[in-house]
């Protein structure tokens, strides 16, 4: 389970509250290469969030990377529990490592304050595989660039995915086969006839007991699966385009946010005390959620004992978009040494492009390619990839966590607690959110 993508809203609000005292921190690029001894390799830092696992996995590609160059040696420096707070403080002090982990939400403002090397040049003048822009899925690149310039390049493109554990499928009646074909309406009635009472009755029974259930049909909570999903889907939007408005009022926002509070209303998702008390995804893998919407990298498949697998999502209204997480990497503005540094960075990229799963690359986004760097996920590497194409990643704009903060906590926490209808909310919220607008495009 990753809660870096299951709470994304929380990550956000953290992060404005670090980079509040250090916008004008950033110190000066470094103005040439540092000059290592005659024969030494360039020591190039690498940050990151790994955890202890995920960190040896790394080192292992480290290590290869490292045995072939001539003039690097990448040095890894794991922060999984304070990451953030410790890339801004080092950012702030100079210190920063060469290469950093960056993902989608956080990009803009590291680059914004100056903090990012930018590498649109670069990549231009290169004929590295990484740097061939063409070959990467649009709306991941897209998040690595600000002001039109590139300032790193994404490693994993990571849609939302609906998780369905298939032995509760068939004793409902449902063939795996149907899935991939469902409806906002088939969905809503799937969770319905899989939510289960002590009794076995379901919860389209009349004898079905709301108070004791021992099989939910979904789950959710609230900040995940993102709410804007269900908007995209029905048409609407969170932001305009030209960040300037939240029609979060409009028409089909609010048929996105209906959906939502009616799956919630109809008794297939548990409380959120219940969800507090079991634990999110743990209730998943215990059989006691038939349903979950989860990253194409979550490990639900090997599961012990169960049969998981990923699905697309229903067919909304008007589309089946997906949430996508993107991460990736960056280079240090004050780098000492930026050509060893980016050279680096692309050499490790294309590494890392054949270990996480999905890659953003098209070339390298194929159930081979999955199959190939996580075993586990066979059963689940064609519907991986056909949900690529769905795949869209919100809009993210220096002063975004202080607009997703209110939203998560103004709009969206209310509407999965099931406290407020999608109009009452949007009234309300839709000003608070563009206030936050106007203040960041001053």
């Amino acid at each position: 389970m990753r809660t870096r993508l299951y709470y994304p809203l929380l990550v956000m609000s953290i992060l404005a509250l670090i980079l509040a005292g250090c916008q004008a921190a950033v110190p000066a690029p470094a103005a040439q290469e540092g000059a290592p001894a005659a024969g030494a390799k360039v020591q190039v830092k690498l940050a990151t969030w790994a955890g202890v696992d995920e960190a040896n996995e790394l080192q292992a590609i480290l290590d290869e990377l490292n045995a072939t160059s001539e003039t690097y040696e990448i040095v890894q420096e794991s922060s999984p529990a304070e990451y953030w707070t410790k890339l801004q403080t080092t950012v702030a002090a100079g210190t920063a490592a060469d290469l950093m982990w960056m993902d989608q939400e956080h990009l803009p403002d590291f680059a914004a304050n100056g903090a990012l090397l930018d590498i649109t040049d670069r990549l231009q003048g290169s004929d590295h595989p990484a740097a061939n822009l063409d070959d990467y899925f649009p709306s991941t690149l897209a998040r690595y660039s600000y002001d039109d310039r590139y300032y790193g390049l994404p490693w994993i493109a990571m849609p939302v995915m609906l998780y369905v554990n298939l032995d509760a499928l068939e004793a409902a009646g449902y063939s795996e086969e149907a899935v991939n074909d469902w409806t906002w309406e088939d969905f809503a009635q799937a969770c319905v006839a899989m939510t289960v009472d002590a009794n076995d009755n379901n919860g389209a029974s009349d004898s079905f007991d709301a108070t004791n259930v021992k099989q939910y049909g979904f789950s959710m909570v609230p900040g995940w699966p993102p709410v804007q999903m269900w908007i995209w889907q029905a048409g609407g939007m969170e932001l305009s385009d030209d960040l300037t408005q939240s029609p979060i009022d409009s028409p089909e926002a609010i048929q996105g946010a209906q959906y939502v509070a009616d799956l919630v209303q109809s008794g297939c998702t548990p409380a959120q005390s219940v969800i507090s008390e079991r634990g999110f995804g743990e209730m998943m893998k215990g059989g006691q959620v038939v349903m979950f919407m989860g990253g194409a990298a979550d490990d639900f498949e090997r599961t012990e004992g169960k049969r998981f697998k990923a699905f697309l999502l229903p067919q909304g209204p008007v589309n089946r978009a997906t949430w996508a997480w993107i991460g990736g990497m960056s280079i240090s503005a004050n780098t000492a040494n930026p050509d060893t540094a980016y050279a680096a960075f692309l050499d490790l990229s294309q590494a890392i492009h054949a270990w996480k799963v999905p890659a953003p690359r098209i070339s390298l986004a194929n159930a081979d390619g999955i199959v190939k760097a996580t075993p586990y996920k066979e059963v689940s590497a064609a519907n991986i990839v056909a949900n690529l194409e769905n795949m869209r990643a919100p809009h993210i704009f220096p002063g975004y966590a202080q607009w997703a903060t209110v939203f998560g906590e103004r709009y969206v926490d209310p509407l999965v607690r099931g406290n407020n209808t999608p109009e009452e909310l949007a009234s309300e919220v839709r000003p608070l959110l563009e206030d936050v607008l106007a203040e960041s495009n001053k």
